[in-house]
């Protein structure tokens, strides 16, 4: 439990080089952790921020349930992130954080790959001669009906994620608080770039 005066506990899983730790550590007074299994990425992340007080971040894997111990943290984080792991790897994830963390949010961002959005994002990066990495024309144009058996099952990349599943895995161990999409709340999900899931583990 947090007491008053108290910094705020944060661990983030797949912190990368540290991008969203910069912005969170100049707003509040935070006790951060990141973890990420890239030793690149941790290297980047320790140069940029390494020094800042009560900031960490481990080369690990999010797999590792050492990682989690109770009551650890108030807040855990993971923003597009989950789609890079094995959906098996992820449940354990979210009940990690669910089950023995406990934080009083947990929050993720995910990207949408299916429905009309991955039309509208694979189209978009083409034009700009970017390979998003989600799929070919034939993928890219069932993954838009959301005819996922027609496509490659989802391993550890963008191509065949469903962010649905996340989202009711997520349900099934926390109170959901919100879910919508981004960047805008406004936008409905079927063309939304990206989800926001936040939960409040039960």
């Amino acid at each position: 439990m947090q007491l008053p005066g108290t910094p705020i506990r944060a661990l983030e899983i797949g912190c990368g080089t540290g991008t969203a730790v910069g912005p969170l550590l100049d707003a509040f007074d935070v006790d951060y952790r990141g973890i990420d299994y890239n030793p690149k990425f941790v290297a980047a992340a320790r140069r940029s921020h390494g020094h800042r007080p009560r900031c960490a971040f481990l080369e690990a894997d999010a797999t590792d349930p050492r990682l989690y111990q109770p009551d650890s943290a108030d807040l855990v984080f993971a923003l597009e992130t989950l789609e890079h792991i094995p959906e098996g790897d992820v449940v354990r994830i979210v009940e990690y954080v669910c089950k023995i963390v406990r934080p009083k949010r947990f929050i993720v961002t995910v990207p949408v790959e299916i429905g009309p959005a991955v039309w509208i994002k694979n189209l978009g990066a083409a034009m700009m001669g970017h390979n998003r990495l989600s799929g070919n024309v034939s993928q890219t144009f069932w993954a838009g009906l959301y005819q996922m058996d027609r496509i490659p099952v989802h391993t550890d990349g963008h191509l065949g994620f469903d962010w649905r599943w996340l989202a009711q895995t997520i349900r099934h161990n926390a109170r959901m608080v919100e879910l919508r999409g981004l960047p805008f709340g406004w936008l409905p999900r079927t063309i939304a770039p990206s989800v926001l899931i936040v939960a409040e583990p039960r």
